[in-house]
């Protein structure tokens, strides 16, 4: 739907990996997750195009922040790409 589910899997994962990582850097508690829930559903969905993904991405940037460490979008690319979602 928005293209990026297209693109070859290196690339698909270097957006991910950098979505992670400002997701991980997020330290602003609260207004964070109000940022952070959007934005990493929109990456999820928009590099698997899949709707579990995009779940999974928004339940990630709730998380509190010992376990917000965990590498969502790079985690649905690797499933979308390996047919497990």
């Amino acid at each position: 739907m928005w293209g990026l589910e297209d693109k070859p899997l290196p690339i698909r994962l270097g957006i991910a990996i950098i979505a992670d990582v400002i997701d991980a850097l997020n330290i602003i508690p609260g207004v964070g997750d109000l940022i952070e829930t959007p934005f990493n559903a929109f990456i999820a969905y928009a590099l698997t195009d899949n709707p579990k993904a995009a779940v999974v991405g928004g339940v990630d940037g709730i998380l509190p922040a010992p376990i917000d460490w965990f590498p969502s979008a790079t985690v649905m690319v690797i499933a979308d790409e390996l047919g497990w979602i």
